[in-house]
């Protein structure tokens, strides 16, 4: 908050704007993201001609930070716009589900960067260490846009493809980095060297058998089967819910919070 009022300190800041709540909106942003979160609330407020920047244009610029600016021209079809708010009315509604996930602060089908639609969810406190139990929920939180495509339309499409690298990088590392299989236990496999300036991966050194690499495929694919399942049985269980924010997502085109929590009766 204090990193915020400096940044802020020469800027026409509406009365009402509130940066406690923003700087709770964005633990894991560095003074550089602060510094550029208000900038780009100032040049939102230029562009809607105000002469103060306003709370809405602060939480608009956080979107724009984290996801990349709107793509308006980025316009879909009927049916890709049904098919897309039930891939992310999915990702929210299984997200919604476990306690130990973030809150939903927005789901919209608005193109940003280079997502087709986006569930927003953002943490209250800066987090340092994860659970294995909180992986496997967030693995199912991955998995629920396509679980909810292949429940509603009996197929999928490649608007899961990023959600999918993403599960699967992260089943590999909990296997291979993070010790959370309990097949293959507490063993780390594989000696990454890394381009530290670049913030690449050069090589990967495997430094582990043929057998044992099977058995990590195995176990990589048993974190994501039962991420896949768990997704499916909530969806399934909240199928009436599923549709009412897939609808609504349809017609209004984004959710905020309390509309979100709304439509769950909560």
């Amino acid at each position: 908050e204090e990193i915020l009022k400096i940044h802020s300190f020469e800027k026409p800041l509406a009365k009402e704007v509130n940066l406690r709540i923003i700087a709770q909106r964005t633990p894991g942003f560095s003074g550089a993201d602060l510094a550029n979160l208000i900038n780009e609330a100032a040049i939102l407020a230029a562009r809607k001609n105000q002469k103060e920047i306003l709370q809405d244009d602060l939480t608009e610029a956080i979107e724009k930070v984290m996801l990349g600016p709107e793509r308006k021209s980025h316009v879909l079809n009927e049916k890709e716009k049904e098919i897309t708010a039930y891939h992310e009315a999915g990702h929210a509604l299984v997200a919604s589900s476990f306690e130990n996930m973030d809150q939903i602060n927005k789901v919209s089908i608005v193109s940003r960067g280079r997502a087709g639609g986006y569930t927003l969810k953002l943490p209250t406190e800066d987090k340092h260490l994860r659970s294995r139990s909180e992986y496997e929920s967030e693995l199912a939180v991955l998995l629920g846009g396509y679980s909810a495509e292949k429940i509603i339309f009996k197929d999928t499409t490649t608007g899961a493809s990023n959600d999918l690298k993403v599960a699967s990088e992260l089943a590999r590392r909990m296997v291979t980095e993070f010790g959370m299989s309990d097949k293959l236990g507490p063993i780390t496999y594989g000696d990454n060297d890394e381009l530290v300036f670049l913030g690449k991966e050069l090589a990967a050194e495997k430094n582990y058998s043929n057998e044992i690499a099977f058995l990590i495929d195995q176990e990589v694919k048993n974190f994501i089967s039962r991420a896949l399942k768990m997704a499916k049985a909530i969806l399934g269980r909240k199928l009436q819910t599923l549709h009412k924010i897939a609808k609504e997502l349809v017609r209004k085109e984004t959710l905020e919070q309390e509309e979100f929590y709304g439509l769950l009766g909560a």
